[in-house]
Protein backbone atom coordinates (compact mmCIF):
# COMPACT_ATOMS: atom_id res chain seq x y z
CA UNK A 1 0.00 0.00 0.00
CA UNK A 2 1.11 3.49 -0.77
CA UNK A 3 2.34 6.44 1.23
CA UNK A 4 -0.77 8.76 1.02
CA UNK A 5 -0.29 12.52 0.09
CA UNK A 6 -1.16 13.68 3.67
CA UNK A 7 1.03 11.18 5.30
CA UNK A 8 4.09 12.29 3.11
CA UNK A 9 3.37 16.32 3.71
CA UNK A 10 3.58 15.08 7.45
CA UNK A 11 6.57 13.61 7.34
CA UNK A 12 8.33 16.36 5.22
CA UNK A 13 7.11 19.19 7.82
CA UNK A 14 8.45 16.83 10.65
CA UNK A 15 12.04 16.80 9.62
CA UNK A 16 11.99 20.21 7.98
CA UNK A 17 11.18 20.81 11.61
CA UNK A 18 13.59 18.98 13.16
CA UNK A 19 16.72 20.32 10.77
CA UNK A 20 15.57 24.18 11.45
CA UNK A 21 15.40 23.25 14.99
CA UNK A 22 18.85 21.75 15.39
CA UNK A 23 20.43 25.07 13.38
CA UNK A 24 18.37 27.16 15.86
CA UNK A 25 19.71 25.09 18.82
CA UNK A 26 23.27 25.33 17.66
CA UNK A 27 23.62 28.76 16.95
CA UNK A 28 23.66 28.73 13.33
CA UNK A 29 20.80 31.92 13.54
CA UNK A 30 21.48 35.07 16.05
CA UNK A 31 18.67 35.74 18.20
CA UNK A 32 16.54 38.07 16.75
CA UNK A 33 17.49 36.95 13.05
CA UNK A 34 14.31 36.52 10.31
CA UNK A 35 13.68 33.75 8.91
CA UNK A 36 13.29 34.25 5.32
CA UNK A 37 10.48 31.30 4.08
CA UNK A 38 12.05 31.76 0.41
CA UNK A 39 15.56 31.05 1.95
CA UNK A 40 14.34 28.23 4.17
CA UNK A 41 13.04 26.93 0.84
CA UNK A 42 16.11 27.14 -1.11
CA UNK A 43 18.42 25.86 1.53
CA UNK A 44 16.53 23.00 3.11
CA UNK A 45 15.26 21.60 0.26
CA UNK A 46 11.71 22.67 1.06
CA UNK A 47 8.65 22.87 -0.26
CA UNK A 48 6.46 26.31 0.39
CA UNK A 49 3.84 24.46 3.04
CA UNK A 50 6.56 22.18 4.64
CA UNK A 51 8.16 25.42 5.81
CA UNK A 52 4.84 27.45 6.75
CA UNK A 53 3.80 24.24 8.76
CA UNK A 54 7.37 24.13 10.42
CA UNK A 55 7.32 28.12 11.21
CA UNK A 56 4.42 27.64 12.84
CA UNK A 57 5.54 24.36 14.91
CA UNK A 58 8.69 26.36 16.09
CA UNK A 59 6.72 29.00 16.83
CA UNK A 60 4.53 27.25 19.06
CA UNK A 61 7.53 26.22 21.11
CA UNK A 62 8.67 29.59 21.40
CA UNK A 63 12.04 29.53 19.63
CA UNK A 64 11.08 31.69 16.78
CA UNK A 65 7.96 34.41 16.93
CA UNK A 66 5.58 36.17 14.78
CA UNK A 67 6.24 39.79 14.02
CA UNK A 68 2.77 40.97 12.09
CA UNK A 69 3.13 42.18 8.37
CA UNK A 70 6.82 41.15 8.88
CA UNK A 71 7.41 37.73 9.29
CA UNK A 72 9.02 35.36 11.66
CA UNK A 73 12.69 35.69 13.61
CA UNK A 74 14.65 33.83 16.06
CA UNK A 75 13.69 34.39 19.71
CA UNK A 76 15.79 37.08 21.30
CA UNK A 77 14.86 37.13 25.40
CA UNK A 78 15.06 39.83 26.97
CA UNK A 79 17.84 40.05 30.23
CA UNK A 80 13.77 39.54 32.66
CA UNK A 81 12.57 37.01 30.40
CA UNK A 82 15.80 34.83 30.93
CA UNK A 83 16.00 35.51 34.69
CA UNK A 84 12.61 34.69 34.77
CA UNK A 85 12.86 31.37 32.52
CA UNK A 86 15.89 30.26 34.39
CA UNK A 87 13.66 31.09 37.67
CA UNK A 88 10.95 29.07 36.29
CA UNK A 89 13.78 26.31 34.99
CA UNK A 90 15.07 26.25 38.84
CA UNK A 91 11.48 25.44 40.27
CA UNK A 92 10.69 22.55 37.92
CA UNK A 93 13.75 21.49 37.83
CA UNK A 94 14.58 20.90 41.71
CA UNK A 95 11.30 19.29 41.68
CA UNK A 96 11.73 16.69 39.27
CA UNK A 97 15.12 15.41 41.09
CA UNK A 98 13.17 14.71 44.12
CA UNK A 99 11.11 12.77 42.07
CA UNK A 100 13.73 11.03 40.15
CA UNK A 101 15.43 10.29 43.45
CA UNK A 102 12.84 8.27 44.58
CA UNK A 103 12.56 6.33 40.99
CA UNK A 104 15.50 6.24 39.98
CA UNK A 105 16.42 2.80 38.07
CA UNK A 106 20.31 0.84 37.27
CA UNK A 107 19.63 1.50 33.79
CA UNK A 108 19.27 5.54 34.66
CA UNK A 109 22.29 5.01 36.49
CA UNK A 110 24.40 3.18 33.72
CA UNK A 111 22.83 4.97 30.81
CA UNK A 112 23.81 8.44 32.41
CA UNK A 113 27.31 7.81 33.58
CA UNK A 114 27.99 6.35 30.03
CA UNK A 115 26.63 9.86 28.66
CA UNK A 116 29.73 11.60 31.25
CA UNK A 117 32.47 9.52 30.17
CA UNK A 118 30.88 10.36 26.25
CA UNK A 119 31.07 13.94 27.24
CA UNK A 120 34.28 13.64 28.96
CA UNK A 121 36.12 11.79 25.63
CA UNK A 122 34.98 14.59 23.50
CA UNK A 123 36.01 17.53 25.94
CA UNK A 124 39.33 16.49 23.90
CA UNK A 125 38.04 17.12 20.42
CA UNK A 126 37.39 20.48 21.44
CA UNK A 127 34.11 20.54 18.79
CA UNK A 128 31.55 22.89 20.51
CA UNK A 129 28.44 21.18 18.67
CA UNK A 130 29.66 18.31 19.21
CA UNK A 131 29.10 18.93 23.19
CA UNK A 132 26.27 21.12 22.99
CA UNK A 133 24.62 18.45 21.50
CA UNK A 134 25.48 15.75 24.38
CA UNK A 135 24.84 18.65 27.23
CA UNK A 136 21.47 18.60 25.62
CA UNK A 137 21.35 14.59 25.50
CA UNK A 138 22.68 14.15 28.68
CA UNK A 139 19.91 16.54 30.46
CA UNK A 140 17.15 14.94 28.88
CA UNK A 141 17.96 11.88 29.67
CA UNK A 142 18.61 12.97 33.39
CA UNK A 143 14.89 13.95 33.87
CA UNK A 144 13.54 11.31 31.94
CA UNK A 145 14.72 9.38 35.57
CA UNK A 146 12.12 10.87 37.44
CA UNK A 147 9.27 9.17 35.53
CA UNK A 148 6.80 11.81 34.58
CA UNK A 149 6.37 12.27 31.19
CA UNK A 150 5.04 15.35 31.42
CA UNK A 151 7.47 17.40 33.53
CA UNK A 152 10.67 16.03 31.75
CA UNK A 153 8.73 17.23 28.45
CA UNK A 154 8.29 20.97 30.04
CA UNK A 155 11.96 21.20 31.39
CA UNK A 156 13.12 20.18 28.06
CA UNK A 157 11.37 22.70 26.07
CA UNK A 158 12.29 25.60 28.52
CA UNK A 159 15.69 24.51 28.11
CA UNK A 160 15.30 24.85 24.44
CA UNK A 161 13.67 28.30 24.94
CA UNK A 162 16.46 29.88 26.36
CA UNK A 163 19.35 28.39 24.21
CA UNK A 164 19.36 30.95 21.75
CA UNK A 165 21.45 33.92 22.93
CA UNK A 166 22.11 32.35 25.76
CA UNK A 167 25.95 32.49 27.28
CA UNK A 168 27.75 29.39 26.10
CA UNK A 169 31.20 27.94 27.39
CA UNK A 170 33.94 30.47 27.36
CA UNK A 171 36.45 28.19 28.65
CA UNK A 172 37.90 24.40 28.63
CA UNK A 173 37.60 24.83 32.62
CA UNK A 174 33.79 26.08 32.12
CA UNK A 175 33.15 22.89 29.91
CA UNK A 176 34.74 20.55 32.61
CA UNK A 177 33.60 21.99 35.33
CA UNK A 178 29.64 21.48 33.90
CA UNK A 179 30.77 18.17 33.08
CA UNK A 180 32.20 17.37 36.76
CA UNK A 181 28.57 18.81 37.62
CA UNK A 182 26.73 16.39 35.62
CA UNK A 183 28.90 13.39 37.29
CA UNK A 184 28.20 14.44 40.67
CA UNK A 185 24.41 14.82 39.62
CA UNK A 186 24.38 10.67 38.73
CA UNK A 187 26.04 10.11 41.91
CA UNK A 188 23.79 11.85 44.00
CA UNK A 189 20.62 10.69 42.14
CA UNK A 190 22.47 7.17 42.38
CA UNK A 191 22.60 7.73 46.47
CA UNK A 192 19.07 8.58 46.28
CA UNK A 193 19.90 12.10 48.25
CA UNK A 194 17.12 14.21 46.42
CA UNK A 195 17.67 16.98 49.01
CA UNK A 196 21.46 17.61 48.17
CA UNK A 197 20.97 16.41 44.20
CA UNK A 198 18.33 19.81 44.29
CA UNK A 199 20.82 22.08 45.51
CA UNK A 200 23.11 20.99 43.33
CA UNK A 201 20.87 21.50 40.28
CA UNK A 202 20.21 24.78 41.82
CA UNK A 203 24.11 25.64 41.55
CA UNK A 204 23.94 24.03 38.61
CA UNK A 205 21.19 26.35 36.48
CA UNK A 206 22.79 29.51 38.49
CA UNK A 207 26.13 29.68 37.80
CA UNK A 208 26.08 31.71 34.95
CA UNK A 209 25.07 34.66 37.55
CA UNK A 210 28.71 34.10 38.60
CA UNK A 211 29.97 33.71 34.91
CA UNK A 212 29.57 31.37 31.84
CA UNK A 213 26.53 28.65 32.32
CA UNK A 214 27.12 25.67 32.29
Amino acid sequence: MGVSTASRKKDGAAELVSALEADLLSGAFRPGEWLKQTDIETNYSAHRFDVRMALLDLKTRHLIEHVKNRGYRVINLTDREREDLIETRTVLEKAAVQLAAKRRTPQDIAELKAMVAQFDAAIETGDLDVLRGLNGDFHDRFYKACNNLTLAQEIKALRQRGLPGARGWRSLGAIRRSNDDHAQMIGLLEAGDGEALSALIDRHLNRWREGPEG
